[in-house]
């Protein structure tokens, strides 16, 4: 899933901090507002915009703020957010993963990067400026506010803001005679009047069968961190929602396609201690509430947070991605920042996890070719297929995979225009008919209890033309270039990009996203710290790759209301062995667990090097013998593999 949430140029800046003011709990965001604080509005009157920026302004003056900050994020610093949290989807009409809204007394504005520069457009309404981030002269929202009369209070929720921006940022607004205001409730909660209730979906164990490692190891491994990094006793503390169920080998699903749950884990150094389990309790049922008591936890009410961090004595440990709201509860003078050993950890794949990748990828591959098989077969009797039907009839073959426990993401299915729209999704009601004329794009994946699939493949089920073979072997060179790497010990994802982009560059051509991102064990399809990304507008990624990390490789073209052209598969890291191990160092490559053939319709061969000839044919047969004996009983699936 290319177009890497995790590394867009919006999202490391998502904060803005400081100042005094009261901090709303989390509570309240959960219960209907005061009825004698504000007017509502419901979501059925989702299209009166004005009368919604009307009423926050209220809100505004009702706190003395002059401008009011919306971000898209919530508590833990999440990549997507559960319905409770889309304040900005919710005000601006906007329903892109990533933005800021930021209103002042007389303007709207909408901040967002270029994956959404056209669904933005479509969606606001003419109420609303739209803010194209990484255009040229187009400032980011905290680079934006900067630029405010001196005097100006800025508003903003401090649960929604991260210490690792908060920070900085508030030196910036101080040297500009700016203040930072922190209004006791968020201002949208108080006009929207129906907004979802947090969910609190039953948290599951995460069998050992899956995880490979007890959850016990993990918080010794956590605690033994803390005993050497740290000169006084100290706790660490996690907020990040998928750090917290790989520690605790626990799964939940309270944000749709992330098996996550709502809940904060506070780990102190020593083991006589208990750690405190911040969660909400009709999420807990027996089987998990004994499992924490066996680990050595106490289980404490998820609204408590803050009152327990400013009841808390001694120092905390936490990463930068904390909201600013703890920060203050627990008195930024006893919190050290530090990069989060558990986010490391967690990155390096075990031997049992490893496995459990290759057999979902196998699984997920056999799904796919059974579904592409139809599909070709289906455009061929001249039958219309819709986008949405054909993601729809992928995700059928999915669910009669073994371990399936639901989608990874929004399936994006795209033909034509709409495949130059990397967050394009369909819907029932609005979608394309596939063409025959132009490249279709699949970008899916599944979540099974061994691993999390995220797999983008593009076909053409006619004539291809010049351009389009020409573009998509281009984007095929970078593939096989980041796929047969071989590298040397410390090598990062910031120094192999560019291999992922020379043919396109050569052509001038390019991808406005990063190259590769991590892939959660049936977590989060976006996980880091390492990737394939080498500047600030495409993600940077600095962590040198070692043995078990995984990450995307995709490289992709984009003609804007053309066409679009993405492939990728899931790499692993691994060391290997090359005829000189020049410096005694050791030397890694990738091994694959995509299952999935690469169509050579679009393929010009006469661009492509002997040795990218043989890694196409190699790479479809290899695909080709591990899928046989899965689909033997679909005989369409059977002759489509032969065929490739």
């Amino acid at each position: 899933m290319g177009f890497l949430s995790c590394l867009s140029p919006l999202l490391p800046s998502l904060s803005t901090s400081s100042a005094t003011t009261s901090i709303a709990d989390p509570l309240l965001y959960d219960q209907s507002p005061d009825e004698k604080h504000a007017v509502f509005l419901d979501s059925d009157d989702d299209g009166r915009a004005s009368e919604k920026l009307e009423l926050l302004r209220g809100e505004m003056k009702k706190v003395g703020v002059d401008v009011y900050v919306v971000p898209t994020a919530d508590a833990h610093g999440s990549e997507y957010v559960g319905e409770c949290d889309k304040r900005r989807a919710w005000l601006s009409g906007f329903t892109g993963s990533a933005g800021v809204a930021v209103v002042t007394k007389d303007r709207a504005l909408l901040f967002t990067d270029s994956r959404y520069f056209v669904q933005a457009a479509k969606e606001l309404s003419k109420e609303w400026e739209l803010q194209k981030v990484g255009m040229k002269d187009v400032k980011q929202w905290d680079e934006w506010l900067l630029s405010l009369d001196e005097g100006t209070t800025i508003g903003i929720d401090s649960t929604l803001v991260d210490y690792a921006t908060a920070k900085p940022l508030l030196a910036k607004l101080k040297s500009k005679n700016l203040s930072l205001d922190f209004p006791p409730t968020n201002l949208v909660d108080n006009i929207w009047a129906d907004r979802p209730l947090r969910s609190a979906a039953d948290i599951v164990l995460h069998p050992l069968k899956f995880s490979g490692q007890p959850a016990e190891e993990k918080l010794s491994a956590l605690r033994s961190y803390l005993t050497t990094t740290s000169t006084k006793p100290s706790s660490f503390l996690l907020t990040s929602l998928p750090n917290i169920a790989w520690l605790l080998n626990l799964r939940g699903s309270d944000i749709a396609f992330n098996p996550v749950f709502y809940a904060y884990l506070l780990v102190p150094a020593s083991e006589e201690e208990n750690f405190v389990f911040w969660v909400q309790n009709e999420a807990v049922g027996e089987e998990v509430r004994k499992e924490v008591e066996r680990l050595g936890g106490e289980i404490r009410e998820y609204e408590k947070v803050l009152e327990g961090m400013r009841e808390r004595e001694g120092k905390v440990v936490t990463d930068g991605k904390v909201s600013w709201a703890l920060i203050e509860a627990a008195g930024e003078e006893n919190v050290t920042i530090v990069s989060s050993p558990v986010v490391a950890a967690q990155a390096i794949k075990n031997d049992v996890e490893i496995e459990g990748f290759k057999a979902a990828y196998l699984r997920d591959g056999a799904a796919w070719v059974c579904w592409l098989a139809w599909l070709e077969e289906t455009l061929k009797l001249g039958k219309k297929v819709s986008e949405w039907e054909a993601a729809e009839k992928l995700t059928q073959y999915r669910k009669k995979g073994e371990d399936f426990a639901g989608l990874a993401y929004e399936n994006i299915s795209a033909t034509g225009e709409n495949a130059a729209l990397p967050h394009y999704a369909p819907t029932a009601s609005e979608s394309s008919i596939i063409s025959l004329k132009t490249p279709y794009l699949n970008d899916s994946g599944a979540q099974y209890l061994d691993g999390t699939i995220d797999t983008t493949r593009t076909y053409h089920f006619g004539k291809p033309t010049k351009e389009h073979k020409r573009a998509y072997t281009r984007v095929l060179q970078g593939h096989i270039a980041i796929d047969t790497l071989v590298f040397p010990e410390g090598t990062a994802g910031n120094a192999i990009d560019v291999l992922a982009r020379r043919a396109l560059w050569g052509e001038g051509m390019n991808y406005l996203h990063g190259t590769g991102h991590g892939v959660g064990e049936y977590l989060s399809v976006h996980e880091g710290p390492q990737g394939i990304g080498a500047s600030a507008s495409f993600g940077v990624s600095a962590i040198p790759f070692v043995p078990g990390h995984i990450m995307s490789n995709e490289p992709a073209y984009y003609e804007a209301g053309s066409y679009g052209i993405r492939i990728e598969s899931v790499i692993f890291v691994q060391e290997v062995t090359t005829r000189r191990n020049f410096g005694d160092k050791k030397w890694f490559g990738f091994g694959r667990f995509t299952q999935v053939p690469i169509q050579t319709r679009m393929v010009d061969y006469s661009l492509l090097s002997p040795g990218e000839i043989k890694w196409l044919r190699k790479h479809n047969e290899d695909a080709k013998k591990a899928l046989l004996e899965v689909v033997k009983d679909d005989k369409r699936a059977v002759e489509y593999l032969h065929k490739q």
